[in-house]
């Protein structure tokens, strides 16, 4: 039992879930089939009392136990089996901010909704191009809620989690530039990357590529997409759309491919530092 309750631990959310499901079905099968035997053995205790259902001094009951433990631990293997296959694909969850109702900053005709779809699908196909799989919060004007976003990050085992956006400050018109917002993970999943890592990976391409002003990694465990997601994530802030400067960049196509440029950039060093690799049949894989 002290094995299967190891090899139990180290599966994933769905995988404890569909175990249990198993392990329940399990126990009322046996349940229902101990109850008849018992009413069989009291039908037949008048007639047979020479305790014939025990067999070479051994309970024939702890040989159907046995049966059922060696059945389950098969079962948690063969998903764990499944679990190093699947948990070490290599996904990139691209998250932009905001959308539908939800309009994020803007400044007129500009809103921050708009800019960080444009900028994120200029981002995926880079990466994709990689042969890496992309996954995108959303891909139209629409709403998705924070904890969907994290939820869809966490429940793809998503690898890596970028979610773009922009910025403003409306009491300050001057203020411009880039920054990168993580949280600092409590239970890191990868020993060589984390969120902080990631952030200083991502402000340095963008600044370096976009010549914007460097206004550092900033930690921000209140925000919901970086507190709950379970990856590497963080929030890339590209400009401030409330300073003419910047937004005259914002304004650019060449500004958003550069940006979606030093994103994808990001992406690929953070996965250089992980030691990611390419499988015999193309696939990125990282281990944990």
């Amino acid at each position: 039992m002290n094995e299967i309750h190891s090899y139990y631990l180290k599966l994933s959310g769905k995988k404890k879930l569909l175990v249990f499901l198993m392990v329940f079905i399990l126990g009322v099968i046996i349940g229902s089939a101990f109850n008849s035997k018992e009413e069989n053995l009291e039908l037949e205790a008048n007639e047979y009392q020479d305790n014939s259902y025990i067999e070479n001094g051994q309970d024939s009951t702890k040989e159907d136990d046995d049966e059922n433990e060696e059945s389950l631990m098969d079962l948690i293997r063969e998903l764990m089996i499944e679990e190093e296959i699947e948990d070490d694909e290599v996904i990139v969850v691209i998250d932009p901010g905001h959308g539908g109702e939800d309009l994020g900053t803007y400044y007129r005709d500009m809103l921050e909704k708009d800019l960080n779809l444009d900028i994120s699908l200029r981002m995926g196909p880079i990466i994709e191009e990689a042969g890496i799989n992309v996954v995108y919060t959303r891909t139209e004007d629409e709403d998705v809620s924070l904890d969907e976003r994290a939820f869809i990050a966490n429940t793809l085992d998503a690898t890596l989690f970028v979610s773009i956006h922009n910025n403003a400050m409306p009491g300050n018109p001057n203020y411009r530039g880039t920054e990168t917002l993580y949280c600092a993970p409590q239970t890191p999943v990868y020993s060589k990357m984390d969120g902080q890592k990631f952030a200083s990976i991502v402000q340095k391409n963008l600044v370096n590529t976009l010549n914007t002003i460097d206004n550092g990694t900033l930690h921000r465990p209140n925000l919901a997409v970086l507190r709950k997601t379970a990856m590497p994530a963080v929030i890339a802030e590209i400009a401030y759309v409330t300073n003419a400067s910047d937004r005259e960049l914002l304004r650019q196509d060449e500004f958003k491919q550069k940006a979606a440029q030093a994103l994808a950039d990001s992406v690929f060093e953070a996965l250089e530092v992980m030691e990611a690799k390419v499988d015999e049949e193309g696939v990125w894989r990282v281990q944990k």
